[in-house]
Order: structure tokens, then sequence, then C-alpha cells
């Protein structure tokens, strides 16, 4: 991905390429549930709370 100038030198923004498997998440995700959706949510403030408290116990 580069940056295209245009004839007023501004810089236009960079396109995004997105593979097969990532734009059907895309969809997927597109038609949960508002319900579906907000359990996800919490599911990831929940896991981020515990990797935060999370300790290394063992060191290679």
């Amino acid at each position: 991905m580069s940056d295209k100038v245009n004839r007023e030198n501004k810089v236009l923004p960079k396109v995004m390429d997105i593979s097969g498997d990532e734009l059907e998440r895309i969809k997927r995700n597109v038609y949960r549930s508002d319900l579906e959706k907000l359990q996800l949510f919490t599911q990831m403030l929940r896991r981020n709370y515990y990797y935060k408290r999370a300790k290394v116990i063992h060191k290679p």
C-alpha cells in the first residue's frame, strides 16, 4: 500500500486490501444480533481484564 498524491499535492488515503477470510468475518459480524454483539463485547472486556491481571509464574 502506498500513498498517492493528487494534483493539489494532498495525500490520498491508503486503500485497504481485505483478504477473503477477513471479508467473510466482516459480513458475519454485520448480521449479528445486537444481543450477540453485546455478549461478544463483554466477553472481550472480561478477557482484557484477566490478561492485565495475569502474572508470569514460569520463565524459560
